[in-house]
């Protein structure tokens, strides 16, 4: 599992997608204060633009 974890996050990272939208991806919160209080994306917006298209890449 570690080994897919971690292709999964430099797949996502070589693809230009922020780590705080990976970490939210993968269900965890980051500690910063930042992403804690004020870091509110459009998670829908995210997953339909930037990971959908991409996804069919990581499978193969």
């Amino acid at each position: 599992m570690y080994y897919c974890h971690k292709v999964f996050i430099t797949f996502f990272c070589n693809k230009g997608i922020e780590p705080e939208i990976i970490d939210l991806l993968q269900g965890r919160i980051s500690s910063s204060v930042f992403v804690n209080h004020y870091y509110r994306p459009d998670i829908n917006q995210i997953i339909t633009k930037r990971i959908r298209p991409v996804l069919g890449e990581l499978m193969q």
